[in-house]
């Protein structure tokens, strides 16, 4: 089955939801909060594999031929999830722009806390910008550190191409990664203040990273050390407040560690882009702000490292460099450099 980009388009998120009626409505509490009329709601706080299971074996049962993800990332995978499974029709309303789930054609869940892909699905995405703009300032500003992700695992890709390790490096996404880098910078101050131009913007970017990645079929060009590093701090210390943030922060670390490494290994690059663009847009992946202190980010790395190896996840500066008290100091500091944040914008 070929699986095209999403299909993403504005429209309003109320009458989206009457047309779909007779749908299926999986939701976060978040959504539930907004107080909107919606059908048939499920509420979902879990993509464990079991509780997807027993999402799916109920829809089997359901008359509806069409699945709606109202809400943030859960509730927006857990839909494509059983519209996968099941083989309905699937529609995304986020409610925020943390990340890339509503534009991404892959399907997650999750098992011991580990995240795994499953399989790909074509989802139609509604953009209501009225809505996005009233939820959390910090969630939406989050999503722009999956644009800001590029920086370090473009790196990881030109290593294991270099090492002979999987697919090998395409000149043109990594052009296509800058590009999108440098439109961000861009919008940065649009995208802190959390205008609707700001949001048009990101939600762009987004869809197009999200694209690249079914187009070529593969991950590689956004998701490296840093996405582990998010991966191995849900598997050891449970549900993340904001993954978008930490994989912010889990950027600026591996980047520097990239740096520390050596630039004849992967290429150039500089740990201060990532910092700069999570700063412009305001993404809230300070250390205070994750509550993670120097012990509890060392012991992180550690299970990274372990983590990296132990589930065979794709090549990169985790499988080489030696992340000893020295680099990983370097790394603390760095990820100090991103400024703090309040709701309405840089402190």
């Amino acid at each position: 089955m070929v699986v095209e980009a999403a299909m993403v388009q504005e429209a309003s998120a109320p009458e989206v939801l009457q047309a779909y009626r007779d749908s299926t409505c999986y939701v976060s509490a978040s959504a539930v909060a907004l107080g909107l009329a919606v059908p048939n709601p499920v509420l979902v706080s879990s993509l464990e594999q079991l509780a997807l299971d027993a999402l799916v074996e109920s829809e089997r049962t359901s008359d509806a031929t069409t699945v709606v993800g109202f809400g943030g990332g859960t509730a927006v995978d857990a839909a494509k999830y059983v519209a996968l499974r099941t083989g309905k029709d699937v529609v995304v309303i986020p409610t925020a722009l943390g990340g890339l789930a509503p534009f991404s054609t892959e399907v997650a869940r999750r098992h011991r806390r580990q995240v795994s892909w499953v399989g790909d699905i074509s989802p139609r995405v509604v953009l209501d910008f009225d809505l996005l703009t009233v939820a959390p300032p910090m969630r939406n500003r989050a999503g722009a550190a999956e644009i800001v992700a590029t920086v370090s695992a473009t790196w990881d890709w030109t290593l294991a191409d270099a090492r002979g390790h999987g697919l090998p490096i395409s000149p043109r996404l990594v052009n296509q990664g800058s590009s999108l880098r440098n439109r961000l910078a861009a919008a940065g101050s649009d995208i802190r203040s959390g205008s609707a131009d700001g949001l048009r913007e990101l939600a762009a970017l987004l869809a197009e990273l999200g694209a690249a990645s079914t187009d070529c079929g593969h991950r590689r060009l956004m998701d490296g050390s840093e996405h582990t590093f998010a991966q191995a701090f849900e598997h050891r210390l449970g549900r993340l407040g904001y993954y978008g943030a930490t994989v912010g922060m889990g950027t600026v670390a591996m980047a520097a560690l990239q740096s520390w490494f050596g630039l004849s290994a992967g290429g150039p690059v500089d740990p201060q882009e990532a910092v700069d663009l999570l700063n412009c847009c305001g993404v809230a992946a300070n250390p205070h702000q994750l509550d993670i202190d120097e012990g509890t980010f060392r012991g992180l790395l550690r299970h990274t490292v372990r983590f990296a190896v132990g589930e065979f996840l794709p090549y990169s500066v985790l499988n080489e460099a030696d992340v000893n008290y020295s680099a990983s100091d370097e790394m603390w500091r760095w990820c100090w450099r991103v400024q703090r944040v309040d709701t309405n914008g840089v402190q």
